[in-house]
């Protein structure tokens, strides 16, 4: 089955294989290099991976990228002693980096991201937009389900506005966003008693799995909002390949940005671009 889409993770988190638009990423600013790697280095992070700089902390070996992401690190794809581990953050060492773009993945908490730095110096091509990106013969459909409810949560009302997405790979895409701060919150899905922790920007958290689901299967799901002093439950009655219509708006589903889409970051959010309209991660269109 041909993969089309590919929304993580995560991303990194594309409807679709695109080449990265390094113009809309702005360049990492220098801690270590005193100029020197001005204007070198850029990073498409993954959802949730938040890119400080470049800098040289005492617990590296040599100038490296810093970044973080929401829960400890257990690997990284670099070769061996090319990046540096702390806790939920690392250092991704320059000298990592000689090619003109290059992937990197990163497992944190049992999430895998993935992003790519470009590095203005070096060898090889950038990525180009793959052909064949249209659906074909066989392919599933992509399909999203969503779902709206309030609950209670440290004495306030906050709504959840949450959807899955059946993509065409057979893997499933959960989404989850709330209305108002949440004190320490820690988003998560549980799907046939498997908890995963949602990676998270703001008021948003994203997952998409690596474990493919038979189209027309019922796993039982809810998301867990834990959160200081108490967590809330919001059970799903969703049945993989299912779609309905966006609360409080027209039915969306099944929207496929076309081929050709160009994919750009806005605020640290993946955007797709086609003739002249703006679509999110899941292929709806934004407004």
């Amino acid at each position: 089955m041909k993969k089309i889409f590919s929304l993580l993770t995560i991303l990194s988190l594309g409807l679709m294989s695109f080449a990265t638009d390094w113009s809309a990423i702005a360049w990492l600013a220098d801690g270590a290099g005193e100029g020197a790697y001005a204007n070198k280095y850029k990073v498409e992070a993954a959802f949730g991976q938040d890119v400080i700089n470049i800098q040289k902390p005492g617990f590296a070996a040599e100038a490296g990228i810093y970044t973080r992401f929401p829960a400890g690190i257990s690997s990284c794809d670099l070769p061996t002693g090319k990046y540096v581990i702390e806790g939920a953050g690392m250092v991704m060492y320059l000298s990592a980096f000689t090619a003109k773009e290059t992937k990197v993945s990163v497992e944190a908490g049992g999430v895998t991201y993935d992003c790519k730095v470009f590095y203005a110096d070096g060898t090889g091509e950038i990525s180009q937009d793959e052909p064949g990106d249209e659906p074909q013969p066989g392919d599933l459909t992509p399909a999203t389900f969503y779902g709206s409810e309030v609950k209670q949560v440290a004495g306030s009302d906050v709504t959840f506005n949450w959807s899955i997405t059946r993509n065409a790979d057979a893997t499933l895409t959960f989404e989850i966003s709330w209305s108002s701060e949440i004190p320490g919150v820690v988003p998560q899905v549980s799907i046939d008693g498997v908890y995963t922790t949602l990676p998270m920007q703001g008021m948003l958290a994203r997952f998409t799995t690596k474990e493919t689901y038979t189209d027309g299967s019922k796993p039982v799901i809810f998301f867990l909002i834990a959160y200081t002093g108490n967590a809330a439950r919001i059970d799903v009655d969703y049945t993989v390949g299912a779609s309905n219509t966006k609360p409080g708006g027209t039915a969306i589903d099944n929207v496929n940005a076309p081929a050709k889409a160009r994919k750009v970051i806005e605020n640290g959010q993946i955007v797709i671009l086609k003739n002249g309209i703006r679509y999110n991660a899941l292929g709806a269109e934004m407004r």
